[in-house]
């Protein structure tokens, strides 16, 4: 059976505000067809109590929506409130020890930033990889553009889904697809747009032709 999840990911971000954040994912959840979009909650800095009340927000509004979610870098907080899957950046555990947490079949993907990280996602079985920044990004180094796409599925021989992270706007997603990308993952994408629905549905393009 092919590997597939949603193409267009929002990674969450506290800055913009739990209520906003709530709003754009239900808008973009009512705009875009089902198996679309999903959510990746990260909030680095809160407390482990707040972290984990959060995730059960989300959990009850993205089951409600029919969204998957993941669980950024907390494979426990990701089985107790029942995520979709979870995600690791580095430093985080494992992806054996997060399959050991949540289910041998739980949606595990991994940030990778380079061509090592991106053969250990491979070895690991990472079901998918987040690749950045493709773009220039505040904060994020420098851009490797869409080479690095290129590269991410060339070693990952299909046996994983590349997403392009960094940067991403509507007018570059048809070139990440392009690439060979099977999604895009963004912030402000959506969070700081200001047509929220307009911009779900630009982002979405590229797979909605299927091109």
């Amino acid at each position: 059976m092919a590997l597939t999840f949603p193409p267009l990911l929002l990674i969450t971000d506290p800055a913009y505000g739990d209520a906003h954040t709530a709003r754009v994912i239900a808008r973009v959840a009512t705009e875009l067809p089902a198996g679309a979009f999903a959510v990746q909650y990260r909030a680095k800095g809160k407390k482990p109590a707040d972290f984990s009340a959060r995730a059960r927000e989300l959990r009850r509004l993205t089951e409600g929506l029919g969204v998957p979610l993941l669980i950024n870098g907390d494979p426990a907080t990701a089985a107790e409130v029942g995520a979709d899957g979870v995600h690791l950046g580095r430093g985080a555990p494992s992806v054996a020890d997060a399959r050991r947490s949540c289910g041998p079949e739980t949606f595990v993907s991994v940030s990778a930033h380079t061509a090592d990280e991106l053969r250990r996602a491979l070895i690991d079985g990472a079901n998918a990889v987040l690749v950045s920044p493709i773009y220039a990004s505040p904060g994020k180094g420098t851009a490797r553009g869409t080479a690095a796409l290129r590269e991410a599925k060339d070693i990952g021989k299909a046996r994983f889904l590349v997403y392009a992270l960094g940067g991403i706007e509507a007018d570059k997603v048809s070139r990440c697809r392009a690439a060979g990308a099977d999604g895009v993952a963004v912030i402000r994408a959506l969070l700081g747009a200001k047509d929220v629905a307009a911009s779900a549905r630009a982002l979405y393009q590229p797979w909605a032709k299927g091109v």
